[in-house]
């Protein structure tokens, strides 16, 4: 008698944790590194600027700031509890739901999030947010679908997790 093929469980993507001891240091250090690299994008956006330059060169100065940890989030993401991480991210996704529902943005979303501007496929244009991964370290796929949902968001994840999008639930990505 032939063994019947067996499906094999599909794991829920999820991004390891980062070290602690990388997340230590990083604190330590950002004190130094973000404003030295703050004022440096600053010249170099001025030079560019009075050149050549973008508008969109100026958001970049934004890329420092983004990346502070405050003692809050170092203590978050030192403690590798579960509930915890899904707390936070229930409480960033409603603060970001009604962000993308009304369609206004405030500084932290602009700061710490990527706003874009999507093409739906009835034609119109919606912004969204794209999370960097150091916001959801940690956090399976599933768990993430639950909370937007949750919200009424859509996510839009790929396999890779490199970066995840939200959407409001009644405009779909294609």
């Amino acid at each position: 008698m032939a063994a019947s093929p067996q499906a094999e469980p599909v794991a829920d993507p999820v991004l390891p944790f980062p070290s602690r001891l990388g997340l230590l240091l990083w604190f330590v250090l950002q004190w130094v590194l973000i404003p030295v690299e703050f004022v440096a994008k600053l010249v170099w956006m001025l030079l560019v600027l009075f050149g050549d330059g973008h508008e969109d060169d100026l958001m970049r100065l934004l890329n420092a700031p983004a990346r502070f940890v405050s003692p809050g989030k170092l203590l978050l993401r030192l403690s590798h509890a579960p509930g915890k991480h899904e707390a936070s991210l229930d409480r960033e996704f409603a603060r970001l739901g009604g962000e993308i529902e009304r369609q206004r943005f405030g500084w932290r979303t602009t700061i710490y999030h990527c706003v874009t501007l999507q093409t739906m496929p009835d034609g119109g244009r919606m912004k969204g947010v794209v999370l960097h991964p150091r916001e959801f370290r940690g956090t399976p796929v599933s768990v993430l679908t639950r909370l937007a949902h949750k919200h009424h968001l859509a996510l839009d994840a790929p396999t890779d997790l490199r970066r995840v999008g939200l959407l409001p639930n009644h405009r779909k990505f294609l």
